[in-house]
């Protein structure tokens, strides 16, 4: 079954049709990535898979259940944190998750039997499994280290550049792993060597993505699907 099925999508801003009877589809594990002329509806399609925008005609069905999350081409973030504080903030949930395993570990140890703390010590482990999320501490400083951010951790964020604040946002995404990831030319702000640590992190912890993108190299490497949009209309090209 799609994680996302948008049926006859069609949305139009005064008099141009940006997107006319579109349909979509999203698996799980795929890596759509979304091409076309500037101006023609990329980001319009992303942001109501998002949430953010309503379509004027057709059926969207997406499991309220999961967690979708978008890389904006504008970031925003509360006044006066520092870049580890933003990168943290994202992974809330997954602190609090393990710190309820850490809890549930020790209650077992005198009540190994127990059906309903089994219970939730599986499901709690398939979660952190999920999302790697076993050793936060060092996956934060990795991914400070890789997108240059490790001479900013402490730094205010207001004070980095709009790439650098970017690079932050992409990396508490990446740590956090949303069930369904969107990001808007992701390699935008990067070196080659941020992009290949990117792909890498996308590749080998087998994300569910949507991304546009410009650069036909990291198209090439981490899309499973292609599809372009021009003139209102989607093509697909490759994965069907």
């Amino acid at each position: 079954m799609a994680l996302i099925n948008l049926q006859q999508i069609s949305k139009q801003y005064d008099v141009k049709i940006i997107l006319k009877n579109i349909d979509f589809t999203l698996q799980k594990n795929q890596r759509i990535a979304i091409i076309g002329k500037n101006g023609q509806g990329k980001s319009t399609l992303m942001k109501i898979i998002a949430g953010q925008i309503e379509p004027d005609n057709g059926k969207i069905a997406i499991d309220k259940k999961l967690k979708i999350e978008m890389l904006d081409q504008q970031q925003k973030f509360t006044n006066g944190i520092d870049v580890r504080d933003a990168i943290e903030s994202q992974l809330a949930e997954l602190k609090k998750a393990k710190n309820q395993y850490d809890e549930v570990v020790k209650q077992l140890e005198n009540n190994w039997n127990d059906k309903a703390l089994l219970q939730l010590s599986s499901s709690l482990t398939a979660y952190l499994d999920y999302h790697n999320a076993w050793d936060l501490e060092n996956k934060i400083q990795q991914v400070l280290i890789k997108f240059g951010l490790k001479d900013y951790e402490f730094t205010d964020i207001s004070l980095l550049s709009g790439g650098e604040q970017r690079r932050v946002s992409l990396a508490g995404l990446i740590l956090k792993k949303p069930d369904i990831l969107l990001l808007d030319e992701p390699t935008n702000h990067l070196d080659v060597y941020m992009v290949e640590f990117l792909e890498e992190m996308l590749l080998n912890e087998n994300f569910t993505l949507i991304f546009i993108s410009h650069d036909r190299y990291f198209i090439d490497n981490i899309a499973t699907n292609i599809i372009e949009i021009d003139n209102g209309k989607l093509t697909k090209f490759k994965g069907g």
